[in-house]
């Protein structure tokens, strides 16, 4: 069964910076659906900020899948505060990168915990949060007439339109969330008088 779920919203990157006795924090945060696109977003930080000592990184994936790196920071100071911050907020499929300018005081493992902590965390909410939630298609044949009055009331009903046919009637391929399916093709026959028919495809998680 399909869990909806929120995560960073895709092409978004929250940023964040936190300085600690001469030590810079960058803190970014964005989507990632595999451990692939994590480790990829990590090399963009370290080419955008070539000048730091360590790149601290976590993930959470939609598959349960978690990961986190200390970067060579001491054991438990780094890494894991960051992957806590994006567990605390139930975050999935979402990324976090923390690279640090070394400023030649040492912090020890509370600070550097304390500061790992803030530029996760404000990495995290400097970035647009969405949902994906479980989905349903729904493929509608209508006549002409009906097209552009079925149209204007759709987002009032919660469907979206993915793609339209012309042809002989018009065909629409709409999505809804899951438990507004049936309801949605009810209104779609009542509205058009039973001229259009209605019918239900798969589910899959999609942003709306």
């Amino acid at each position: 069964m399909l869990k909806a779920y929120s995560t960073v919203a895709p092409g978004e990157t929250g940023e964040s910076f936190v300085e600690d006795r001469k030590s810079q924090f960058f803190g970014f945060a964005t989507h990632a659906e595999s451990a692939d696109e994590a480790i990829e977003f990590r090399h963009r930080i370290i080419e955008q900020i070539p000048s730091a000592s360590h790149y601290v990184s976590a993930w959470v994936l939609a598959d349960g899948s978690e990961f986190f790196s200390d970067a060579k920071e001491p054991h438990g100071s780094a890494g894991l505060p960051t992957l806590n911050a994006i567990k605390g907020r139930e975050l999935k499929d979402t990324v976090c990168v923390v690279a640090r300018v070394f400023g030649g005081t040492l912090l020890g493992k509370g600070g550097l915990m304390r500061a790992y902590t803030k530029a996760a965390s404000d990495a995290l909410d400097a970035a647009r949060i969405a949902q994906r939630i479980p989905c349903r298609s729904l493929e509608v044949v209508v006549p002409y007439q009906l097209y552009e009055p079925l149209t204007s009331r759709l987002a009032d009903w919660n469907a979206h339109v993915d793609e339209t046919d012309f042809a002989q009637d018009v065909t629409m391929h709409l999505v809804t969330p899951s438990g507004n399916a049936v309801e949605l093709a009810k209104r779609i026959r009542d509205f058009s008088s039973a001229r259009a028919t209605c019918s239900l495809g798969g589910e899959e998680l999609r942003f709306l």
